[in-house]
């Protein structure tokens, strides 16, 4: 293994050492994670039972949702506003005002006129 001398380094080098050994980081993660599924298939399928059996199996190994199945699991917020022009145009009332509300109040417009309840 090659030692690298990084106090020598200037920060822009730093900094693009470090990019790249993100990227080799995640290669590797990825090529040893697969040739342990590999390796697992293998041994499922030698041992008479299908992949899909053994992921069924490994269920209660898995732990609680990952953020992205919790994310799918979360309801989308209530739709509050929508824009009369355009229904795709909603607005849940969370966060900063939709563009298209925003314009229509710098038009003078009153936000309860776009409001889901008052329809």
């Amino acid at each position: 293994m090659t030692e690298v001398d990084v106090g020598s380094l200037s920060y822009a080098e730093m900094v693009a050492l470090r990019a790249k050994l993100d990227r080799e980081i995640q290669d590797k993660r990825g090529e040893e994670l697969k040739v342990l599924a590999d390796g697992f298939a293998k041994k499922v399928q030698a041992a008479g039972f299908s992949v899909a059996e053994a992921m069924e199996a490994l269920q209660p190994y898995v732990g609680p949702a990952s953020p992205g199945k919790r994310a799918a699991q979360i309801a989308a917020p209530k739709v509050l506003y929508r824009d009369p022009a355009n229904p795709e145009n909603t607005w849940s009332g969370r966060g900063r005002a939709a563009r298209w509300l925003a314009d229509y109040e710098a038009q003078g417009r009153k936000r309860d006129e776009f409001s889901v309840a008052s329809t």
